[in-house]
């Protein structure tokens, strides 16, 4: 994917494209015969592309990003309704925002969000990733790396960056106490989750059990 603002150049030669699309010259030279992309000839009769032409390639290919239409998010998550009651979420709103306005921001929207890290399944963490994927996010600020995810950081990073979509962090310092209370309490979470599910799982079974047992030994009984 390609960016538009990227594109500063009047014109481009034939292994400039080349080097954009990750083929050799002279396939760019066989698409000109072609008329895939259309080039001009220069006094030397030269191939070039004009930025125009070039645009209205990629656009029509799907690979260029409009930059008018992209926003910039500031993404906040604190895991407890307890640690948001103390101000915790506005505060980190706060700082992201102030970082945020030294980068010249376009478009910047506020996601604030309560929940586990380890969940993969948080509303506003999906809709950001659905709007990365549809081209409409340039950049994500975040303060560290978890508030966007406990693991799994670098898929989410890999995703972002095939859609030409840059993750900022803003601290890299680690503030122990307040990952540790929220480690502690994603790891409660876990055994909660997994204590639940093998008790319905359990409750599922037991019907089961005792139809096998009624179909073996019901008869016998009088």
């Amino acid at each position: 994917m390609f960016r538009k603002s990227e594109f500063t150049k009047d014109y481009y030669r034939t292994g400039e494209v080349a080097k954009m699309l990750q083929v050799s010259s002279m396939t760019i030279i066989r698409y000109d015969n072609q008329g895939i992309i259309r080039f001009d000839r220069t006094e030397k009769d030269r191939r070039v592309i004009s930025k125009e032409n070039l645009l209205a390639y990629f656009r029509q290919k799907g690979l260029l990003i409009e930059d008018s239409t992209r926003r910039d998010i500031v993404y906040a998550r604190v895991s407890t309704h307890k640690q948001n009651e103390r101000g915790d979420l506005d505060r980190q709103v706060e700082q992201v925002l102030a970082y945020s306005a030294l980068k010249n921001p376009v478009n910047i929207e506020v996601v604030k969000e309560i929940g586990s890290g380890l969940n993969d399944n948080r509303s506003g963490l999906r809709k950001i990733l659905v709007s990365v994927l549809d081209g409409e996010i340039s950049r994500i600020f975040v303060n560290y790396k978890d508030r966007l995810t406990r693991f799994g950081f670098k898929y989410i990073e890999i995703v972002c960056k095939a859609k030409g979509t840059e993750i900022v962090v803003v601290s890299t310092e680690t503030k122990n106490k307040s990952i540790q209370e929220e480690l502690a309490e994603d790891l409660c979470a876990i055994i909660h989750s997994f204590s639940g599910k093998l008790y319905g799982m359990r409750k599922s079974a037991k019907p089961k059990i005792d139809a096998a047992a009624e179909a073996l030994f019901g008869g016998e009984q009088q």
